[in-house]
């Protein structure tokens, strides 16, 4: 994979070292332009993009592959021995969630910390329930139960209460915090391509002419080859 990348750049810089030499003929500068205006075309497209709407692309490009793979995965069944297709509706699911988070963060992380806000209440609102049946049901002592050996069912109600709030209160935190790290890794990763690309982009069309022809003549005869070379000896 990593050579395939080093074999583009050293093409594409070959092309931008060789231009005057490949213009000479009718086909070469024919060709010339086209790849110069894909080339502009994709420089402006990235220098101005809004990152927001390409995330929400890419979401939407997940669950639609979500929904076309596990129809396929119905329709044809799943394969004997299992194989990479039985994965892909899970594979792309993961990926509309993760991207889902990603896209609507501050809504998605107010949902993770509101599991703190149960695991605070709900030890109160299970007592309170306690006291208003007369603890008929008891229930405060069965979410008490399996804390028996450290004595909480010992103490107080109120104390109980308070002692299993603050645990699953910390329970929770850790949850949410997990939970939040988890689904932002590959949104955050795809962020950091987009904006690594706009950056790249941006530096590219401020580049004068001849300033970027030095620099695909130094990376096409020097720092290319030592790269390929050093990837072709397992050192990169």
């Amino acid at each position: 994979m990593l050579l395939s990348i080093l074999v583009f750049f050293h093409i594409i810089s070959g092309l931008v070292a060789g231009e005057s030499s490949i213009r000479q003929t009718p086909e070469g500068r024919k060709s010339l332009d086209v790849l110069s205006g894909a080339g502009l075309f994709f420089l402006k497209w990235r220098a101005y993009a809004d990152y927001k709407k390409e995330l929400i692309g890419l979401r939407n490009i997940c669950g639609i592959t979500t929904i076309i793979f596990t129809t396929l995965l119905f329709i044809i069944g799943p394969t004997d021995p299992p194989s990479l297709l039985n994965a892909l509706p899970m594979l792309f699911l993961t990926l509309w969630s993760t991207m889902q988070f990603g896209t609507n963060f501050k809504k998605s992380v107010r949902e993770q910390f509101s599991i703190v806000g149960i695991m605070l209440i709900g030890p109160w609102l299970i007592l309170g329930i306690d006291y208003l049946t007369n603890f008929q049901f008891n229930q405060f002592q069965t979410m008490t139960s399996p804390f028996r050996p450290f004595g909480i069912q010992n103490l107080e109600y109120y104390q109980a209460a308070i002692i299993i709030s603050l645990l699953g209160g910390f329970i929770g935190i850790i949850i949410a915090l997990l939970s939040t790290l988890l689904f932002s890794m590959i949104p955050l990763f795809f962020l950091f391509l987009m904006v690594t690309l706009t950056t790249l982009s941006k530096s590219a069309l401020n580049t004068p002419p001849k300033t970027g022809k030095n620099i695909a003549l130094l990376y096409c005869f020097i720092i290319g080859p030592i790269l390929m070379a050093l990837e072709s000896k397992g050192a990169l």
